[in-house]
Parts: structure tokens; C-alpha cells; sequence
């Protein structure tokens, strides 16, 4: 793992510095670990999953490099996130689409417990301003999120936006495993399944203090990605139905 992790951050390092660019990099929380306080900045890496290692040694290896004068780079941090584009996340497709049909949303672990989610909009915006300001540069930030909630706050604001009675479940590893086995996204999730069984809290007072509040109020992230589905959905359907034509006017050929 160690020679792909470095193989990686060289091609991103090669990249900025062949361009003249500032290289902001999109990483994760896996790093930390499983924690017992709201996560900031100056947390050691403690990742004991496969997921989490590979993000620390990442995130590690670009700073290495800034530190010697290869490359200009930051890190913004981003915590689950959901929005438009967003379909292989745990509040992704798997929520928004039965969500949409008026179906039970499928969600992961204790739906009880405050968990921070980050807007896909906001992430990007976060890295924009992390572009533009040389004082950025070295460091690691957290993106900025709306209010922390719980995983079943969350989703009854998505069925309040929908107009829809809620519905919902939460997967426990028992579950996750059996997905698995169908599923590939649910059995590379299981190692992760700590942060659905404490709470996960992003401290992002740090960006917010330098720059500004750039969240979302999840009212207004939950209406853009529901307004994406929708399109997605009857994109998909109209591609079956292409599809579908496509092969009956073949078979009368």
C-alpha cells in the first residue's frame, strides 16, 4: 500500500508543480480514527482501517512534500458528504432515490447519534477559497458545515422537503455484511462502521474563524440534491426506455 500511497501523491504533486499551481486536496475524516471528541485540525492520525491508513499516509506524504519546497499544497477535509453528483455515499443514492419514490430511505448505524454531514457544494467552495489565499497553504482545514444533527434529523428533513411521511432504517454490521455480499460499497463500508456507532462531530471553527461560514443550511442542500435526483431518475428512465427500443426494433430486424 505504502509504494501506491506515494505513487499517488507524486502524480498530484507532478501535476501542481509542472502547472505552477496551488495543489488543494479533497480528503476525508478516515484519517483520525475512531475519536472521542469533535474532530479540529490538530488530531494525530489513528486510523486502524485500511480506509483510514491509506488517507493518513496520503495527506502525510503531500505535506511531507510541501514541507520541502516541492509543492504549494493544502487539505480541505470534508466529512460524509451528500449533493448533486453525489450517488456512492452513505447518504447518497441509497436514501435519496427510495426517499424520492416514497420508499424506506437506507441508511447506516445508530440513526440516533449526531453526525456531521458535509454539502458537496460547500466542500467545492471551500476549496476555492483555500486556492485563493496564500495564508491556506501548509495547513489543514475542515470544510464548514451546517448545524450537526442526527442521521434521523437529517432524514426527516429530507421527507419534510419531499412532503412524504418519513421512512427510514438504519444498517448495523449484521446488515452491512449480508449487503456485502450483493453490494460492494457495503462491504468496503463495515471497517468504517465506527463513526455510525458513536457520535461524529466536525469541528470547523478554524476555516470559519480565517475565512468565513461558507455552510449550507441543510433545508436548502437537502432541496438542490433533491431537484438533481429527480433529474437523475428521469434520465435513467429515459435511457432504459431508449434502451429498451433500441433492442425490440433490433429484434424485428
Amino acid at each position: 500500500m505504502g509504494n501506491g500511497i506515494s505513487s499517488l501523491a507524486a502524480r498530484y504533486s507532478r501535476g501542481a508543480i509542472a502547472s505552477g499551481a496551488t495543489l488543494i486536496y479533497g480528503d476525508s475524516l478516515y484519517g483520525y480514527g475512531a475519536v472521542q471528541e469533535p474532530m479540529h485540525e490538530d488530531l494525530p492520525y489513528a486510523a486502524t482501517t485500511n480506509k483510514g491508513k491509506m488517507r493518513a499516509q496520503l495527506a502525510e506524504t503531500l505535506m511531507s512534500a510541501y514541507r520541502a519546497g516541492k509543492v504549494k499544497v493544502a487539505i480541505a477535509r470534508a466529512s460524509d458528504f451528500y449533493g448533486e453528483g453525489v450517488l456512492n455515499s452513505v447518504l447518497g443514492a441509497r436514501v435519496f432515490i427510495p426517499a424520492i419514490q416514497g420508499k424506506t430511505a437506507e441508511a447506516i448505524g445508530n440513526l440516533d447519534l449526531p453526525h456531521t454531514y458535509t454539502y458537496i457544494g460547500d466542500l467545492a467552495k471551500a476549496m476555492v477559497i483555500l486556492g485563493e489565499h496564500e495564508a491556506a497553504i501548509g495547513q489543514v482545514w475542515h470544510v464548514p458545515n451546517a448545524k450537526t444533527i442526527s442521521t434521523r434529523e437529517m432524514l426527516n428533513l429530507l421527507f419534510a422537503e419531499l412532503n412524504l411521511p418519513p421512512k427510514m432504517n438504519g444498517m448495523g454490521k449484521w446488515m452491512m455484511r449480508m449487503g456485502g455480499l450483493f453490494i460492494p460499497e457495503a462491504a468496503e463500508s463495515i471497517e468504517m462502521m465506527y463513526q455510525f456507532e458513536r457520535p461524529f462531530i466536525v469541528d470547523s471553527s478554524k476555516f470559519v474563524g480565517t475565512f468565513e461560514d461558507i455552510a449550507t443550511p441543510h433545508r436548502e442542500a437537502l432541496r438542490k440534491t433533491v431537484v438533481w435526483y429527480r433529474h437523475h431518475l428521469q434520465a435513467e428512465t429515459e435511457r432504459k426506455q431508449e434502451e429498451f427500443l433500441g433492442r425490440k426494433d433490433y429484434a424485428t430486424k
